[in-house]
């Protein structure tokens, strides 16, 4: 092999053979047949490790890149001439780290590649005084200090003019390598003498590189690498950088990207500001083995970009016409509504406000019977125009919110929930009214019929309603009060339109009802587990279940870090979350201790049918198989909350877009086994697991077997999307809606419809 200056094509060299070495290791080695290839070497600490030939090929490329040297092909074949020496230099006998490193500088000596031995040997050098610094030898760090000194003194006497950073707050700074170890110190918590060693070895690179325009970014950059260099690897991820790349930033800015096509420069704002989160929750809220489960496709963590917010709450109006509006810290920004129009402009505020605190939709319980008391005495004209202020003041400030505002849902009620019957109602001013909730049961229910009535025109007219979604709960009281019949009519005649209707049903302890002024129901973000994932890893369902408990272990521990990440900002001076965490009676609007934590099943149709090989749709033993995972997993989310202290329940993912991705990693990792399962496209976007427990939407099955078959799985969840039930062509009228919904609601399980 020739030096440096001269390279020949490199020749593949086995591990049990010489190669090219022999006839030019001009090195006083013994003449004893080939030896036996030792496998290990010994650390410092006593212990082995195995021997890695392209660990030293690789040190000893970067030395050589350091002295203007880049030829792999020649390291690696020096690697190997180190690997030939050893072998003959101990017999049979395991070297130390220490005997590898004198090899690899006596081979690159001998074979004439001196520069490059007189790199590695510095770049030894450092490490042994970084390991010396840490055991507290002065006499390194005294030394260490002075020639520091000496590079500083002699880079400013080389430097014709001085050398400038320009800062991420906009302004130019004089290089200062002191800088760089207070960051070290403050951000990473490295020591201090650590951190002047870093901060000077930096400053020597800059100076080598000849660099004369730099950034903090790039200083940043530069100091973590030195980090890495130095196995200090976990100070590196305290000290590294969150932002977008400029090629992804420009792309979001000129409306590339799907978030922010057709959108205002608002929404690329929010887009990436959302960016950053989604990367400080994956390097810094969550634990690297939840985050890498996330990222490999094990589970999926719902609101990654919004990690600083709980989910969903149902909130009650109760608490707008009792406090008026409450910005952070509990400060009132708006007295008590005397109007019917003052209070709706305090509950768009209110829902704003919330927007800021809750990554889910908004969610009203029973907000006719909330409004009732300030429409009291209005004629049906006037309740049909606030019905269509309502709804179209939602609709704007849902247009020109964009996309990634979830809709709001006002929930309906025809009669009074129980827990509202006896008690006294909120009236104008915040006064607390000597009536209750159930007097003014008739406004309520003029209401409820106004609104269902703007809802149809508006659509009739062909005005866009992204929001809000209008919910109508169905229960024993509904079917047992008078006039349920003729609303129902009414509101099923709206059921076809563009945005349509939400029918819930409710039965018996599944009824919600109306916490006070408090909100209820308060959720952490989902995490969802991958079944079909489970079921592919298994192959068979005897070992799904280990495969199960390693996602709802994963789950467990996403919940916990995000309650711990959420109490910590709760309890912090000057919160982000001072808002909900507001006390009044010496209680939060949002309780964050009673939050439940949602584990959202995705894919149960694919997990059975892969481990089946039959469909849910069509087979009694496949489903038998989906009652026994869901019972595991509801049984096991029992057992870990308890034993961790959370509110772990089981409920079935609505977010088409995590089945999608799921299914899009596994696509990749496990081709075939997901062809056995889904019909695979070009358009891998393309592909999806049937959402939560749901059966597939290209099934062709009857309204009333979807529906059906889907409220099988009900009594295992704590809670589930409504089943979309795609119209037959010509639609139906709302006379047989109305009967299906009966018939659903006696027959089934099923716990609420969407038609459409």
């Amino acid at each position: 092999m020739k030096p440096e200056h001269a390279r020949e094509p490199a020749e593949e060299v086995r591990p049990d053979s010489e190669g090219l070495f022999d006839q030019q290791l001009s090195l006083p080695l013994p003449s004893v047949p080939q030896p036996p290839i030792f496998r290990s070497v010994v650390k410092r600490d006593g212990s082995e490790e195995h021997f890695d030939r392209a660990k030293i090929a690789e040190a000893i490329l970067k030395a050589a890149e350091s002295v203007g040297g880049h030829d792999r092909d020649v390291a690696q074949s020096l690697a190997a001439a180190v690997e030939i020496y050893l072998g003959k230099r101990f017999t049979g006998k395991t070297p130390t780290v220490d005997h590898v490193h004198d090899a690899v500088e006596r081979v690159l000596i001998q074979m004439s590649h001196a520069q490059t031995a007189l790199a590695y040997a510095r770049y030894r050098d450092r490490r042994a005084r970084i390991r010396r610094l840490r055991e507290g030898d002065m006499r390194v760090l005294l030394s260490e200090l002075e020639e520091a000194r000496f590079a500083r003194e002699a880079a400013h006497a080389r430097r014709e003019t001085p050398l400038f950073v320009r800062t991420s707050s906009d302004t130019m700074s004089e290089w200062d390598q002191r800088k760089i170890a207070d960051a070290l110190v403050r951000e990473a918590g490295l020591d201090a003498t650590t951190a002047q060693v870093i901060a000077h070895e930096v400053e020597e690179q800059i100076e080598r590189a000849g660099i004369v325009e730099l950034t903090t970014s790039l200083v940043r950059e530069l100091a973590g690498a030195k980090l890495i260099e130095h196995g200090l690897d976990e100070f590196r991820e305290r000290h590294r950088r969150l932002g977008v790349p400029l090629y992804d930033t420009e792309n979001i800015l000129r409306g590339r990207t799907p978030e922010t096509v057709c959108q205002h420069p608002g929404a690329t704002d929010e887009v990436l500001a959302r960016a950053v989160k989604k990367e400080y929750a994956l390097a810094q809220v969550y634990s690297s083995g939840v985050a890498e489960a996330h990222l490999r496709g094990d589970i999926h963590l719902r609101a990654l970009d919004k990690v600083d917010r709980l989910y969903r709450a149902d909130h009650a109006l109760a608490f707008v016409a009792l406090h008026g509006v409450r910005v952070p810290g509990g400060f009132r920004a708006a007295e008590p509504a005397g109007h019917g129009d003052t209070l709706l402009a305090h509950m768009v505020k209110h829902d704003e406000l919330m927007r800021h605190f809750f990554a889910g939709p908004t969610r009203w319980t029973a907000v006719n019977f909330f409004f009732a008391p300030f429409l009291y005495g209005l004629e049906q004209a006037e309740l049909n125009q606030f019905a269509q202020m309502l709804l179209y003041e939602y609709a704007y400030r849902a247009l020109a919110a964009g996309q990634e505002v979830p809709a709001t849902e006002l929930e309906i009620q025809w009669t009074v929930p129980g827990a509202l019957k006896y008690e006294n109602a909120i009236g104008p001013g915040g006064e607390v009214l000597q009536n209750t909730y159930k007097e003014f049961e008739h406004t309520a229910q003029q209401f409820a019929w106004a609104l269902i009535e703007q809802f149809k025109i508006a659509a009739d007219g062909g005005v866009a309603l992204p929001s809000p979604r209008l919910s109508i709960v169905l229960d024993d009281a509904f079917f047992g009060a008078h006039g349920h019949e003729g609303f129902l009519l009414h509101a099923a005649a709206a059921a076809e339109i563009p945005h349509p209707l939400t029918f819930r049903l409710r039965r018996g302890s599944h009824a919600a009802q109306p916490n006070g002024w408090r909100a209820s129901h308060v959720l952490l973000p989902p995490v969802v587990l991958n079944l079909p994932r489970a079921a592919f890893r298994a192959c068979k369902e005897a070992a799904l279940g280990l495969e199960l408990e390693r996602q709802l272990e994963f789950s467990l521990r996403a919940h916990r870090e995000r309650r711990d990440f959420l109490e910590a900002l709760g309890a912090a001076q000057g919160s982000p979350l001072g808002m909900i965490a507001w006390n009044e009676d010496a209680e939060p609007y949002a309780d964050l201790a009673e939050a439940i934590a949602p584990v959202a099943i995705e894919g149960l149709y694919e997990c059975v049918r892969y481990l089946r090989n039959q469909g849910l749709e069509t087979d009694a033993d496949a489903r038998a198989c989906g009652e026994a995972i869901l019972t595991r997993l509801r049984d096991r989310c029992e057992t870990l909350g308890a034993r961790e202290g959370i509110r772990l329940r089981l409920d079935a993912n609505e977010d088409v877009r995590a089945g999608r991705r799921l299914a899009a990693i596994d696509s990749a990792e496990y081709p075939k086994s997901v062809a056995s399962v889904l019909q695979l496209t070009d358009d891998t976007d393309a592909l999806r697991y049937a959402t939560g427990v749901s059966l597939p939407h290209q099934a062709a099955l009857r309204p009333w077997d979807r529906a059906y078959l889907d409220g099988t799985w009900t009594p295992y969840l704590g809670d589930a999307a409504p089943t979309r039930i795609p119209l037959p062509e010509g639609g139906m009228t709302a006379g047989s809606i109305a009967d299906f919904l009966r018939k659903l609601y006696r027959e089934s399980r099923c716990n609420g419809v969407i038609f459409g």
